[in-house]
């Protein structure tokens, strides 16, 4: 979304990169960092970010949210779920001293955690539709039990097909992430 965005993009990675080094509580890198962004921020720029930290032998994932949009958790044999925040969440950048949560959670061996942009759920048909949560929920319970590198291209296709070749205002990334 053109220079500005970009070296905020640049600037952010670099805060949570650096705070990251002194914590590892996703809460505490989410404040460190939006206090400097929120500082003298005269743009009004913003940027949404989920924050995990993983204990790779144990599964357990400590995470934090900065208006992100909510993981898809796919466990061996359920339905997928969203991890909603109980809690509303800003993105960084908007409220100087904002405090984050942290939130737990511990993955079992074949379970998935699908990240996303809100370029996936905001992508648009002709007509202006969303894609949408329920949309995208949708599609990863038809997939769940596809191979791990096939996530992203199937959901990909059924956004481009669902688009019918309109054009996107926003980008569209994804992360899939399967612990064994």
């Amino acid at each position: 979304k053109e220079v500005p965005a970009a070296l905020f993009m640049a600037v952010t990675k670099t805060l949570i990169k650096a705070t990251a080094m002194a914590s590892i509580m996703p809460a505490k890198i989410l404040e460190e960092a939006n206090n400097e962004l929120s500082r003298d921020n005269d743009n009004a720029m913003f940027c949404t970010l989920f924050c995990g930290v993983m204990h790779i032998p144990t599964g357990v994932i400590n995470y934090s949210s900065a208006g992100h949009n909510p993981p898809l958790l796919i466990k061996k044999g359920k339905n997928p779920v969203y991890l909603k925040n109980e809690k509303k969440c800003v993105a960084l950048g908007v409220w100087e001293g904002y405090e984050f949560t942290n939130e737990k959670l511990t993955l079992e061996s074949g379970d998935t955690l699908y990240l996303y942009t809100d370029g996936v759920t905001e992508a648009v048909n002709p007509t202006l539709e969303l894609y949408s949560e329920p949309r995208l929920e949708s599609e990863i319970e038809k997939i769940k039990n596809i191979e791990l590198d096939q996530v992203c291209p199937a959901v990909m296709n059924d956004i481009l097909k669902f688009a019918d070749g309109a054009d996107q205002a926003d980008d569209i990334t994804m992360l899939v992430l399967k612990y064994n």
